[in-house]
C-alpha cells in the first residue's frame, strides 16, 4: 500500500510538471518550416492591449443645423424640415440614437468583432467606440455607414413630350427629372448569404463570390404587379430600350440587370448575384467574399437613421501582456513559497507544486475557453490561488490526514465557497442578460471576472481531489 501510495504521488507530481510545461510553455509544431505553438492565443481585454478609438459625431443637415443655433431653444423644437409629403419631421430624437447604437452594435456582432466598447451621448447623440487594434480598418469601414439599400427601376427611355420652352432648358434639368422608381429596400429581402461559387472551378475558370437574395412574400407579389404589366419600352425610331433595375447602398449600385432579367428571377423569390469576376487567386476571392460579408450585414440589419461622421484615435490603455500576467502568478508564487517552505519543509514545496499545476491549468481552460483576460479576470484569477493556498493550508494543518479525513476537509472548504460559486454564475451570464435589456451594458466588465471564478472553482474541486488527494494525503501518512 506503502509503494502504492508513492507511486500515486510520482505521477501526480510528473502530471503537474507536464501541465506546468504546456501551460507556460506550449506546444509546437512545424508549420511550413516554422514552429508555431498550437495552443490558443490568449484573448486580452481592451484594457490589457492596444485600442482603436472612434469617435462619431451627428451629421445634421443645413435646414436642421441653422435651427440648432438657439441653445436655449428645447429639444423637442429642433426640427428638420422634410420633404415628404410637407409634413416636419424630427429625426435628431433619442429613439433614433440608441436605434443607431444598437445598429453599430449588431453590425460589429455580425462583423466577427467580439471585443467593444460603445457609449451614447443622449443629449448630442455623439458615440464613442473602442475596439482593438487589431480589427481590420477594412471591417470597420461599413460599420458606420447609413446603409441605406433601395431596389429601384432605372428609367432609360424618355417619353417626355417637349416644348419651345423645354428646348430653352439646360440638359441638366432632364438629369435632375425623377427617372427612378423604387421598388423595395432592406425590408424586402428576408435572407441573404455570401459564398464562393466554384461551380466551374475544374474547366479552368476558377471561381466567383455570390450573393443569394431572398425575398420576402409581399417583396414577391409586387414584383409580379410588375411583371404582368410590364412592356419594353421602345424609342422613337421603334428600337427597343430596356430598363434596367438597380440594387444600391448610399446611392453606390452593387447591382444592376434588365427588368426583365431582374422579374424572371426575383418572381420566383430568389436572386442570385455575382461579385467581381472569376478568378483562381485565393486572396482575390477572399478580399471580395469580406466584401459580400460587408454588404450583407448592412442589409440585413437596416439603415443608420443618422448620418455620423467618423474620426479615428489609438489610445494605449495599458502596457500589461501576457508577460505581466505570467509575473503576477510569479510573485503570488513567490510569496506563498516562502511561507509554505517555512513552515512545512518538504511538505510546503509539494503545497506549492499543487499550486502551480492548478494555476497552469486554470490558464489553459481560459486559452480554449476563450475568456477574455481583463484587468477584472486577473484579479480573480490572483483570488482563486489565495484559495487554493488556503485550502492546502488547512489541509497540512491537519495532522491526522489521510483519505477520509482529506475527503471531510474538502467537503467543509466546499460548503464555504459555495456563495462564490452562485457569484461566478451570475456574474457569468451578465452578456446575456444584456442582450435582453435585463440589465445596462456598462457593467459588462465583471463578465470575465465571473468566468474565471466559474471554471476556476470547477477546477479546484477536480484537481484537488484528483492530483493533490494523490500528493498531500501519502506525504502525509509518511
Amino acid at each position: 500500500m506503502k509503494r502504492e501510495g508513492t507511486l500515486k504521488s510520482i505521477l501526480a507530481i510528473l502530471v503537474i510538471i507536464l501541465i506546468c510545461l504546456v501551460s507556460f510553455g506550449g506546444i509546437y509544431t512545424k508549420d511550413k518550416n516554422v514552429m508555431k505553438n498550437v495552443l490558443p492565443d490568449y484573448v486580452l481585454g481592451m484594457d490589457l492591449d492596444t485600442d482603436t478609438i472612434i469617435k462619431l459625431d451627428v451629421v445634421k443637415d443645413e435646414d436642421s443645423s441653422s435651427e440648432g443655433e438657439d441653445e436655449s431653444a428645447d429639444d423637442d423644437t429642433k426640427v428638420e424640415e422634410s420633404s415628404q409629403d410637407g409634413q416636419a419631421e424630427n429625426k435628431y430624437t433619442i429613439d433614433n440614437y440608441k436605434k443607431s447604437k444598437e445598429i453599430i452594435e449588431t453590425r460589429l456582432k455580425k462583423s466577427g468583432v467580439e471585443q467593444y466598447t460603445v457609449r451614447l451621448d443622449d443629449g448630442t447623440g455623439s458615440i464613442v467606440l473602442e475596439v482593438p487594434e487589431n480589427v481590420e480598418t477594412s471591417v470597420l469601414q461599413n460599420i458606420f455607414v447609413v446603409g441605406k439599400t433601395e431596389i429601384n427601376i432605372k428609367n432609360n427611355s424618355s417619353n417626355t413630350e417637349s416644348t419651345d420652352e423645354d428646348d430653352e432648358a439646360s440638359d441638366s434639368s432632364e438629369e435632375t427629372a425623377s427617372t427612378s422608381e423604387l421598388i423595395g429596400d432592406y425590408k424586402s429581402i428576408k435572407k441573404i448569404t455570401a459564398s464562393i461559387d466554384d461551380s466551374y472551378a475544374e474547366y479552368g475558370m476558377g471561381s466567383y463570390v455570390k450573393l443569394d437574395l431572398e425575398f420576402t412574400s409581399d417583396a414577391i407579389k409586387k414584383f409580379k404587379e410588375i411583371q404582368a404589366g410590364y412592356e419594353v419600352p421602345t424609342d422613337e425610331e421603334g428600337n427597343k430600350n430596356e430598363n434596367n433595375v438597380e440594387i444600391t447602398i448610399d446611392g453606390s449600385t452593387i447591382c444592376s440587370l434588365t427588368e426583365s432579367e431582374f422579374l424572371e428571377t426575383a418572381v420566383n423569390g430568389n436572386l442570385p448575384l455575382k461579385l467581381g469576376d472569376y478568378t483562381t487567386d485565393d486572396d482575390e476571392l477572399n478580399e471580395t467574399l469580406v466584401e459580400a460579408n460587408s454588404i450583407k450585414t448592412l442589409i440585413e440589419n437596416g439603415n443608420l437613421p443618422i448620418t455620423y461622421s467618423v474620426n479615428y484615435n489609438n489610445d494605449i490603455h495599458s502596457n500589461i501582456s501576457v508577460l505581466g500576467i505570467v509575473s503576477v502568478f510569479a510573485v503570488i508564487l513567490a510569496v506563498m513559497l516562502v511561507y509554505l517552505v517555512i513552515k512545512y519543509k518538504l511538505k510546503g514545496i509539494l503545497a506549492e507544486l499543487c499550486i502551480a499545476g492548478f494555476g497552469a491549468l486554470l490558464m489553459l481552460a481560459l486559452r480554449y475557453t476563450k475568456v477574455q483576460i481583463s484587468i477584472a479576470s486577473i484579479v480573480s484569477v490572483a483570488g482563486i490561488l489565495i484559495l487554493q493556498f488556503i485550502y492546502l493550508v488547512k489541509l497540512l494543518n491537519n495532522n491526522a490526514l489521510n483519505s477520509k479525513e482529506f475527503v471531510k476537509e474538502t467537503i467543509d472548504f466546499t460548503k464555504m465557497i459555495i456563495p462564490a460559486f452562485i457569484i461566478a454564475i451570475v456574474a457569468a451570464v451578465v452578456p446575456a442578460l444584456e442582450n435582453f435589456g435585463v440589465i445596462p451594458g456598462n457593467i459588462l466588465e465583471i463578465s470575465s471576472f465571473g468566468m474565471v471564478v466559474f471554471w476556476g472553482l470547477i477546477l479546484f474541486e477536480l484537481f484537488n481531489n484528483i492530483v493533490t488527494r494523490a500528493i498531500i494525503t501519502n506525504v502525509k501518512n509518511k
